[in-house]
């Protein structure tokens, strides 16, 4: 069976390299974007099973705006992705995020940093690993 491809599109490299070097040593394929234009162009391109996806890069709200994207582009409709973020710590928001249908069309919401262990599980749990 062929590795299941996962894309990590992030502007922090330390983020994108730590997490590649975790999740090829797990047996995925992984393929990394530093903003959101380039990862929607390479998710079109490669197909992922998983994208994991980070909200604050070009604008503070960036993650957000490609999340929206994917359900509405045909070839990524069945991707899915984990939305992370430390949106609230840099922005001191009192409140969360969880996935929703309209807004935030999303499989899962994962807070940063996350440990390792953590984000290898919600990437098991969302491809059925």
């Amino acid at each position: 069976m062929a590795a299941k491809t996962i894309l990590l599109v992030d502007d922090d490299v330390d983020f994108t390299e730590s997490n590649k070097e975790l999740l090829e040593a797990k047996g995925y394929r992984v393929l990394v974007a530093h903003d959101g234009a380039a990862g929607l162009s390479l998710a079109k391109k490669e197909r992922p099973d998983l994208m994991i996806l980070d909200v604050m890069m070009a604008t503070e709200t960036e993650g957000f705006e490609v999340s929206r994207k994917i359900p509405e582009t045909p070839e990524l409709r069945n991707m899915r992705v984990i939305l992370v973020t430390g949106i609230r710590k840099a922005m001191g928001l009192s409140y969360g995020f969880e996935p929703d249908a309209t807004w935030l069309p999303v499989n899962q919401v994962l807070e940063k940093p996350i440990p390792p262990e953590q984000l290898l599980a919600e990437i098991a749990k969302a491809l059925g690993d």
